[in-house]
């Protein structure tokens, strides 16, 4: 009897969980590694817990996980671009990255649409509701919105930075244009007026730009799609839920609609990614510290200018007994001289490095998925920014003491010397990243279990549950613009009749007036 009582609730233990389990369709149509990192640990997340994931993507997983099967496998697509840019490309990029996000990492990526794996899955979708949820990207691709409206599911966005001002405008996510900086500006506090002039003028121009030039992809989802399918800006307004890539104790305090919800560091977990042996002994045996260099998964270092690399070599000799370790990705581009206490290598698991006891220091680019690394960890960080947010990541960093500034055109042997000298030696660097790491890490629930619960929340209580109503209101009536035109006419309009009033009634005064005067002027 004891024997099928613990069947029996085992059965219903299984039952709940088989109601509760939803059917998700993950689409990440862009081949960035490093945005799929985030987007990669959100669907596997749901497929541990128990939901079924079917993914799209440029990354199929190595390791098969229990309801998670990749259904279209997009690697080889398109041209690969981990370890692709130069740095002077980076720079080009970064003087009109909307119109590349737009069109090279957004409407060529539409195109991807009319391909025959995607068109295979597209002409073979189930008959009836398939899935509960489509969760893709938001970056410069909404076409993809369009597999929401195909298959009548709610969509949900994934935004791997700070969302930009097109995301709050169609979220109906309040855009604290007074006090916080947009994703554009590079200053990181709004001391002045012309700030908060630049402040509105970029980030409204940067919404012109995008939405202009991603008008045309409705025709290229229609044509793949089907034409009867709404066009995108429609689409964005029917997104159910936003998780962003962000966190106040690094960008900033704001203000949020509901359906927008912050998620920073989710893609960080607690489970280590084995370092391999040789290189774990040198960490482990690292005694007076590590400095980590990177400049991430899509820029090189290795095509910085030869006489810069020569004077980081000279840089990093100095600082011997402590140690450096570099992701070199063609580590034969490199000019020979490096020090003995410098080792290259072209894959590194860099939280792995970044948790290690050891590390001082973490010179980066600025990416965001980076930097959420070293703040997590409490390591302090030296930003050579090239291009898009990292600008503005290593300008917080600078802010909040736990980093320093090199510019790249600057970059020499002396620039690095003396950043070197300050972060391995001044205390306050140290100090700060550990009480940030505090403050990043102090939350109800870690960023993978708010994504997983709000994401489950919204296919529970219906795509409409946390929409804003500001969503579907015309930008002049959300920002009171009929109101205060009222306003202002019936403040004129007061004034105008309390002048005529006055002036009627001074002139009726010395109307009498006269009137009284004229008899006494006569018996006079």
């Amino acid at each position: 009897m004891k024997h099928l009582k613990t069947v029996f609730l085992l059965l219903m233990a299984v039952l709940v969980c088989v109601n509760d389990a939803y059917r998700i369709l993950c689409v990440f149509p862009y081949n960035g590694k490093s945005h799929f990192r985030m987007f990669d640990v959100l669907c596997k997340g749901l497929a541990r817990k128990g939901h079924k994931v079917d993914m799209i993507s440029h990354f199929p997983t190595e390791i098969p996980i229990a309801n998670y099967r990749d259904i279209v496998d997009l690697n080889g697509t398109r041209e690969n671009i981990v370890n692709s840019l130069s740095i002077q490309h980076g720079r080009t990029l970064h003087a009109s990255v909307v119109y590349y996000i737009a069109t090279t990492y957004g409407g060529d990526l539409c195109h991807l649409l009319g391909h025959e794996k995607m068109q295979n899955f597209i002409k073979n979708l189930p008959k009836g509701p398939s899935y509960d949820l489509v969760i893709t990207e938001y970056f410069g691709a909404p076409c993809y919105l369009g597999l929401g409206a195909l298959l009548n599911t709610p969509v949900a966005i994934v935004v791997s930075s700070l969302e930009t001002p097109y995301v709050d405008n169609f979220m109906g996510n309040p855009f604290n244009v007074a006090f916080f900086p947009g994703t554009s500006l590079e200053n990181v506090v709004l001391n002045t007026f012309f700030d908060r002039v630049s402040n509105l003028v970029i980030n409204y121009k940067d919404s012109l730009v995008f939405q202009y030039y991603t008008s045309d992809q409705t025709d290229i989802m229609r044509k793949y799609l089907g034409w009867d399918l709404p066009d995108v800006r429609q689409l964005e307004r029917n997104v159910t839920l936003a998780l962003v890539n962000s966190h106040y104790s690094f960008h900033g305090i704001r203000s949020f609609a509901p359906a927008v919800i912050e998620v920073a560091g989710l893609h960080i977990q607690d489970e280590e990614i084995p370092l391999p042996p040789i290189l774990k002994n040198w960490l482990d045996t690292a005694d007076h510290g590590l400095v980590y260099f990177t400049l991430g998964s899509l820029m090189n270092i290795e095509t910085l200018p030869r006489d810069t690399l020569l004077g980081l070599y000279a840089s990093f000799g100095k600082i011997s007994p402590i140690r450096v370790l570099m992701r070199v990705a063609n580590t034969t581009k490199l000019p020979p001289g490096l020090p003995d206490n410098v080792v290259v290598s072209s894959w590194i698991p860099q939280i792995s490095v970044l948790r290690h006891k050891n590390t001082r220091a973490f010179i980066t680019h600025g990416g965001l998925m980076g930097t959420q690394e070293a703040i997590y960890h409490g390591v302090p960080m030296i930003g050579i920014p090239v291009f898009s947010d990292q600008i503005r990541n290593v300008n917080i960093m600078v802010q909040k003491n736990v980093g320093i500034l090199l510019r790249s055109e600057d970059l020499d042997e002396r620039s690095m010397d003396i950043a070197l000298h300050a972060i391995l030696h001044d205390p306050k660097y140290r100090k700060s990243a550990r009480k940030m790491s505090e403050i990043f890490r102090d939350r109800p629930m870690n960023g993978l279990d708010t994504a997983i619960y709000w994401t489950e929340y919204v296919i529970r209580n219906g795509p409409d549950s946390l929409k804003s109503p500001a969503v579907d209101m015309p930008w002049w009536k959300l920002n009171l613009i009929d109101v205060f035109v009222f306003l202002i006419a019936s403040f004129v309009l007061v004034i105008y009749l309390l002048f005529v009033t006055v002036k009627f009634i001074l002139k009726n005064l010395y109307t009498l007036k006269d009137r009284q005067n004229k008899p006494k002027e006569k018996s006079n």
